[in-house]
C-alpha cells in the first residue's frame, strides 16, 4: 500500500512539474469573517478550493471552480444563583459549504501579477446546531439548503507557482423545512443572506 501511495504522489509531483500551461490551480484559504443577517456569526475553520481555466477570450480568462468550507461556534457555560441549582447552557453549531462556480479571471496591462475574479455559482449549506438549555436539549438539527452564491477576488502572484489571494462570498440562501424547539414543530421559509471573506494561498500548475 506504501508503495502505491509513493508511486502515485511521484507521478502526480511529476505532472505537476512538467505542466507548463498552468490551468489548474489549488487554494487553502482561512475565512476572516462569516456573518449572516439572521444567526450568530460563525467562526472559520479553513476553506479548501480547486480551479480550472479552459478559455481565453481577450484579456479574460474563463474556468470553473469549487470550493468547499468549515465554520463553527461553540459556547458552553454555568449559570445560576442563589436557591437555583446550577444550569448547563451548551451551544454547537458547524456549518459545511460546497460552492460550484463559474469564474472569470481578468488580465491587467502592466499589472500581469495582479489579476482579479468574478464568479457565480450555487451553494450547498449543510448546518448543524445543537443547544441544551438547562436540563432541556431545545435545539438538536441538521439542516441542508443552498442558493445564489457571488464571488468576488483578487489575487498576486509571488511567482510563477505560487499566489495569495483575498475573497469574499455572498450567499443568499433559500431556507424552508421544520425545526423542533422547546417539544414544538415549527416551519419555516426565508432566504438567508451570508458573507464570507477569505485569505489564503494557492499553486498553479
Amino acid at each position: 500500500m506504501n508503495k502505491v501511495i509513493l508511486a502515485s504522489f511521484l507521478v502526480f509531483a511529476s505532472f505537476i512539474v512538467h505542466a507548463q500551461d498552468q490551468k489548474w490551480s489549488i487554494e487553502a484559504n482561512y475565512p476572516l469573517v462569516a456573518n449572516s443577517n439572521l444567526q450568530n456569526d460563525l467562526n472559520g475553520v479553513v476553506d479548501l478550493g480547486i480551479k480550472y481555466r479552459f478559455a481565453n477570450v481577450g484579456p479574460v480568462i474563463l474556468g470553473v471552480g469549487f470550493n468547499a468550507a468549515y465554520l463553527k461556534n461553540f459556547d458552553s457555560f454555568t449559570y445560576g444563583g442563589p436557591g437555583f441549582q446550577d444550569q448547563e447552557f451548551d451551544y454547537k453549531a458547524k456549518q459545511f459549504l460546497f460552492q460550484p462556480k463559474i469564474f472569470a479571471e481578468v488580465a491587467i496591462p502592466g499589472l500581469a501579477k495582479l489579476k482579479p475574479q468574478i464568479g457565480v455559482g450555487y451553494a450547498k449549506v449543510i448546518d448543524n446546531v445543537y443547544l441544551k438549555d438547562g436540563v432541556d436539549v431545545q435545539t438538536d438539527d441538521s439542516n441542508t439548503d443552498g442558493g445564489l452564491n457571488l464571488n468576488f477576488g483578487i489575487s498576486y502572484d509571488l511567482s510563477d507557482k505560487f499566489f495569495i489571494q483575498v475573497q469574499y462570498d455572498f450567499l443568499n440562501v433559500h431556507r424552508k423545512g421544520e425545526n423542533t424547539r422547546d417539544n414544538q414543530t415549527f416551519t419555516y421559509d426565508f432566504n438567508e443572506k451570508i458573507g464570507l471573506i477569505k485569505a489564503g494561498v494557492g499553486f498553479r500548475f
